[in-house]
């Protein structure tokens, strides 16, 4: 019961008791020296735990936090019951003094443990803070290690899948690459074969059996089709499709004039020879001799007869596909186109009589047609006539053929 009166003498039994103050007093004492250790000791723990004895630290606190733990649970657990304990006491008439909560701890005591628990969970945490927590380099680490990673497994079967959602800035998705085109398959190589033999003929052979011709082992034959920009053979389509019915390979050559317009003579050809890409026409020829008239070089220099040959060359491509044969001997070639080997690629039918092994003019590898006589006789053709050979074989010259 409280005093009725202010006045009222104090006695044992109506004097309040003022252990609680002091144990609260001392509580709070506790608690600030268990801060202040933990303020000590925080850049302490923070230097032991980056040292390799933090581990050993941890393991050693590891059983102490686990009683700390529990002890915390069971003040939680006392605190809560702690009101319908009393009351019990109450009813029952039991001294407050009686040990009732876990342990019979007296409260002073229990205020002591709570703040050295405090301290050393403090402790603990700098220094699982100071040794587990990632340090920032670390994170950044992390996360630019995530960002490069694939995505997650796609879901199992019956799992509804969320649409992928794009990031801030981000369009949808790039379209992926297209797969590389194959490379391509290069042709077989055409095996070589021994040398075939053939011939070219003009309006000046006069009429030609071709079958005596092809049964005299002849496969391909040149025929003249123009001369400069005024003179086309007359006998030229007889000759060229009648050697064709007859099985021969045939092609069509001009004889040029290189003081006149290329780009004449060369519509010319293209007008008179006829060319077909039926496997059975070789590429048309630009035959290239001295003028038969004054000699030389038609009085060009030989930038002027490469800027000549240039463009006929040009427009016979530009029409048929093919670059033209280039016919000519080597002393033609040396003093009127200089040893160019700016034409290295084109065909060579190459003038040389009287010779064994031809010498191949500066600017060409080797020769592929060889013009090796102009006496030659030859079934079904009246007159003497000009004899050549294929170097490679049949199948190769069936190749150009194509090609």
């Amino acid at each position: 019961m409280k005093p009725e009166s202010p006045d009222e003498p104090r006695t044992p039994e109506n004097t309040p008791d003022e252990t609680p103050s002091r144990w609260r007093s001392a509580a709070l004492r506790a608690d600030q020296t268990a801060r202040s250790a933990v303020d000590q000791v925080r850049p302490v723990a923070h230097r032991i735990g980056e040292s390799a004895a933090a581990q050993r630290v941890r393991e050693w606190l590891a059983p102490l936090l686990r009683r700390v733990q529990q002890w915390i649970a069971e003040r939680r657990l006392w605190e809560r019951v702690a009101p319908q304990v009393t009351a019990i006491r109450e009813k029952l008439g039991l001294s407050e003094r009686t040990p009732a909560e876990p342990g019979a701890v007296s409260p002073r005591l229990r205020s002591m443990q709570f703040g050295a628990a405090l301290a050393a969970v403090g402790v603990l945490a700098l220094l699982v803070g100071a040794t587990g927590a990632p340090s920032e380099s670390e994170r950044v680490e992390e996360a630019a290690q995530t960002a490069a990673m694939p995505p997650a497994a796609q879901p199992s079967a019956g799992q509804p899948q969320a649409a992928a959602q794009p990031r801030d800035g981000e369009g949808d998705e790039p379209a992926p690459a297209p797969a590389p085109a194959p490379a391509p398959v290069p042709e077989p190589e055409v095996p070589w074969g021994p040398p075939v033999e053939g011939i070219d003929v003009s309006n000046h052979n006069g009429s030609i059996d071709w079958k005596q011709v092809a049964a005299d082992g002849k496969q391909f034959t040149f025929v003249l089709a123009t001369d400069g920009t005024s003179f086309t053979n007359p006998r030229y389509s007889e000759q060229y499709h009648g050697a064709k019915d007859a099985g021969l390979i045939a092609g069509a050559y001009h004889f040029a004039r290189p003081d006149k317009s290329a780009e004449a003579q060369a519509d010319r050809l293209l007008a008179t020879a006829d060319y077909q890409p039926d496997g059975k026409s070789l590429p048309p020829v630009l035959d290239l001799e001295v003028d038969p008239k004054k000699g030389g070089c038609y009085g060009l220099s030989v930038p002027e007869m490469h800027q000549w040959t240039d463009t006929f060359n040009r427009k016979i491509k530009d029409a048929t596909g093919k670059d033209p044969i280039i016919y000519a001997n080597p002393s033609f070639w040396n003093e009127c186109m200089g040893g160019t080997d700016s034409y290295g690629d084109h065909p060579l039918w190459l003038a040389s009589y009287g010779v064994d092994n031809p010498k191949v003019p500066a600017g060409f590898d080797d020769w592929d047609f060889w013009q090796y006589t102009d006496k030659g006789k030859v079934g079904g053709i009246g007159k003497p006539t000009d004899l050549n050979q294929f170097q490679g074989g049949l199948e190769r010259l069936k190749k150009l053929a194509s090609n």
